[in-house]
């Protein structure tokens, strides 16, 4: 806990180079908005704006210092009501931002990516922020409308939005977020960063959560408010629970903390944080969305004849057929890569999200269903490479009565998959195909 210290951070004009699966949340740029208490402004709240372009979205021309990239943002904020009908522009915001790279390749470089900040003063309510990014090159304009809930931090007790991060230097107090909310399994943990606010100094609970959202739900709106997710009727399960004793300073706090969510599987989560009386229960709380990508996709696909093998659930056997077919491992790696990229739901982006998944699927049956064979050539694992993670799983011990099965539910598929353990030896094999009408839920 840092208390009564100020933690200043600098992200002007910063170049990121990130992690190959976590890079951008949307196709063009990926932007972050972060709500908090501005006792300078007059309406006594701002918006913090992180707005991440790669380099790769732009136009560089050659120039005597390099090659350069020019680009102007504007952002509109404008007030919506409680039936998210537009109702005025608040305020517009301008901004030219420059890149400048001594060579040719850093300009197609796929994982450099420009960071800049600017922040919008804005009273407590609902917005849409369009955003546009006009490359002066090109004339090239992108586009992107955001739902923005700024927060009412005038209560004695208020904690500003949550920021994710993707790094944290102690010595310096400088903070690099993670604008695109994109974590990869491999990252071990989640950091975050977080000011309260306070009357006076108190002592309160601080209760951080990770909760994890249901299976194919998709991002939540609205920031992320949980409240909002239930009354939609989409569930969410805890997978990480700290508490800590606090003693929040008077005037602005300011946290970085590291949360030990080490084994998230990939999928939508929130991140909470509460500030919790013991009298009076919560007295505020914020929450963020982000996913969790899978980091191992670059190894699986090192022995490419095995990755050829393991289409064998989405390809035809012509595909198949196609790519084996090549005369050399080069046009054999061609054609792997033409198919995928044939599938790839973003096409724009570095990343092939649809193969992502699969390859995922077959890394997780792998890891939990081998026994006598590979996991994913299995009957679980054919049924978890398919239709991906069970809602549920009731597993039954073997009885005199019967022997060990596992019923995999799939409540947003309307079907049930039962597996039974002939052997005893941990060989479950489908008792009914998965094709058949008997799997049918309703």
């Amino acid at each position: 806990m840092l208390r009564g210290k100020i933690l200043f951070f600098s992200m002007l004009l910063a170049v990121v180079v990130s992690s190959s699966f976590a890079q951008q949340f949307r196709p063009e740029f990926s932007v972050d908005f972060v709500g908090v208490k501005d006792i300078n402004s007059i309406t006594g709240s701002r918006v913090d704006i992180y707005v991440q372009i790669p380099f790769t979205s732009l136009n560089f021309i050659a120039t005597s210092n390099g090659f350069t990239a020019d680009y102007q943002t504007t952002l509109s904020a404008i007030e919506i009501d409680d039936g998210l009908q537009y109702r005025n522009l608040v305020q517009t915001k301008y901004w030219e931002s420059k890149i400048i790279t001594d060579t040719y390749i850093e300009t197609q470089g796929k994982d450099l990516f420009q960071l800049n900040t600017q922040s919008i003063e804005l009273a407590s309510g609902s917005y849409v922020f369009e955003m546009q990014i006009s490359d002066n090159n090109s004339n090239q304009v992108l586009i992107g409308e955001f739902h923005v809930t700024v927060r009412d931090f005038s209560a004695p007790v208020s904690i500003s939005d949550i920021t994710l991060l993707e790094s944290y230097d102690a010595e310096s107090f400088s903070i690099v977020p993670l604008v695109d909310q994109r974590l990869t399994t491999a990252d071990g943990g989640i950091q975050i960063f977080y000011e309260t606010y306070s009357d006076v100094e108190r002592e309160l609970t601080i209760v951080r959560e990770v909760l994890r959202i249901q299976k194919d739900a998709g991002v939540p709106e609205l920031n992320g408010m949980l409240d909002t997710v239930v009354r939609r009727g989409v569930s969410a399960s805890v997978e990480v629970r700290e508490e800590e004793l606090s003693i929040l300073p008077a005037g602005r706090g300011q946290q970085v903390v590291r949360l030990s969510a080490d084994d998230l599987k990939v999928g939508t989560y929130l991140v909470r944080v509460s500030l919790v009386d013991p009298v009076d229960g919560i007295l505020d709380m914020a929450e963020k969305s982000f996913s969790t990508l899978w980091g191992g996709l670059d190894a699986h696909l090192e022995d490419i004849d095995n990755a050829i093998s393991q289409l064998a659930y989405i390809a035809k056997d012509k595909d198949l057929k196609f790519i084996r077919d090549a005369q050399s491992t080069l046009e054999r790696l061609d054609r792997f890569r033409e198919f995928w990229v044939k599938r790839d739901p973003t096409p724009n982006t570095v990343r092939n999200e649809r193969m992502e998944e699969y390859y995922y699927r077959v890394d997780s049956a792998n890891r939990h269903y081998g026994a006598q064979q590979a996991g994913w050539k299995t009957d679980r694992g054919y049924i978890y490479v398919t239709y991906g993670e069970p809602d549920h799983i009731q597993r039954n011990n073997h009885s005199f009565d019967y022997e060990p099965h596992e019923v995999w539910v799939y409540e947003r598929l309307g079907r049930q998959f039962i597996f039974v353990d002939k052997t005893g030896f941990g060989d479950f094999d489908l008792l009914l195909p998965a094709w058949d009408e008997r799997t049918r839920l309703y």
